[in-house]
């Protein structure tokens, strides 16, 4: 089934709700209100089409789309769109040199979604059926309704929502510049939502180790579900000391890039909970394999955003674990997921089952 197009664009999509975090924030310190959506359609001589996409916040977007247009749409042309693996590695080892994670990376994962797509499609099956089918749904935390700018009772009002929905629980942010802020927002959350609500808290790479340290006591009295991202992703030894030291779950991996660096994590007892985001670590070739290590391992897999997409990996090879709610990227296609009684359905159209329509490129695309 060979390749006969690649075709390249890129969308500056609206946020839902603007989002600021301890590490990702406007230029001014503000919150950020768009994210940014480099795609790819690749398609075969029949005509089928597969659609991909990446994402980012802060830079990085016309770059991504640089690498799919000028590196990777050549590397393509005239190759079977149905060697996933075989083309995972040629792309990889023809830019390993300047990206073997990071942005290269993330225009590799959509490629790999836009091939995934295409295999479904010709197969007649949804892709989490192609991978094993695992389960058909998936439990949902909601995460857009925790922000720093927020207030304690713009919060609660958002996680009120979530939770009548029947998610199995929220996440908020924590990383202000006085901790003790944090401790106290959470605190407060926690009173108005109760001592049976499940809470988890993401630091986004704020603090050092002392820091981690004093927080992460703290929010063990408070009953908080996992501590994410509490250090900078770079130091292994720093979170396998707070993973030996803290009661709380130590959940990370939204930034790393590959099943390398997530095994190094795993070698070093360094995380509880493990969350690869499906853009950032290659797509989902890559992501089948992480879960794998999970697995092996005996760690719980919590994937990182993208939930249109990652939807498909959950329930194809994770017999348990929960799905982000994070609707960044929801506006763009053309069917909403799938939410009953607090569980995500998969689509269960052929491939992805996911449609950007031609009139939200030509209204949110960036020449």
């Amino acid at each position: 089934m060979r390749i006969t197009d690649v075709r390249t664009e890129l969308l500056r999509m609206p946020l839902p709700r603007p989002m600021q975090s301890g590490s990702s924030s406007g230029k001014k310190g503000g919150p950020v209100s768009h994210i940014n959506m480099p795609i790819v359609f690749i398609t075969t001589e029949d005509g089928t089409r597969g659609l991909g996409y990446a994402w980012s916040l802060l830079g990085g977007a016309t770059a991504t789309r640089c690498v799919l247009r000028d590196d990777f749409a050549p590397l393509l042309i005239d190759e079977d769109a149905l060697d996933h693996e075989r083309l995972w590695h040629k792309l990889y080892r023809r830019l390993q040199s300047v990206g073997r994670h990071g942005l290269v990376i993330q225009a590799q994962a959509a490629v790999d979604l836009a091939l995934w797509d295409i295999k479904g499609k010709i197969a007649g099956l949804p892709v989490y059926k192609l991978l094993g089918g695992c389960r058909e749904s998936a439990p949902v935390y909601g995460s857009d309704g925790g922000w720093l700018y927020m207030s304690v009772s713009e919060m609660v009002t958002a996680f009120e929502g979530y939770l009548a929905q029947g998610m199995m629980g929220v996440k908020m942010k924590i990383g202000h510049e006085n901790p003790q802020v944090d401790i106290d927002r959470v605190r407060e959350v926690r009173k108005a939502l109760g001592d049976g609500a499940w809470i988890a808290v993401d630091a986004n790479q704020k603090w050092d180790f002392p820091t981690a340290m004093w927080v992460g006591r703290a929010l063990e009295q408070l009953g908080v579900a996992w501590f994410e991202e509490p250090l900078l992703c770079e130091d292994v030894p720093g979170h396998a000391r707070l993973a030996a030291a803290l009661d709380i779950p130590i959940a990370m991996g939204e930034t790393l890039g590959s099943r390398f660096e997530f095994d190094a994590y795993v070698r070093a007892n360094a995380v509880d909970i493990l969350q690869p985001d499906i853009i950032r670590v290659g797509g989902i070739t890559e992501m089948v394999k992480v879960v794998t290590m999970a697995d092996v391992a005996q760690l719980p897999v919590a994937p990182h955003h993208m939930m249109e997409s990652t939807i498909q990996v959950a329930c194809g090879v994770m017999s348990s674990g929960p799905i982000e709610y994070m609707p960044w990227v929801a506006g763009a296609f053309a069917e909403p997921a799938v939410i009953k009684n607090g569980r995500m359905l998969p689509p269960q159209q052929p491939g992805l089952g996911l449609e950007i329509p031609e009139d939200i490129i030509q209204r949110f695309r960036i020449e």
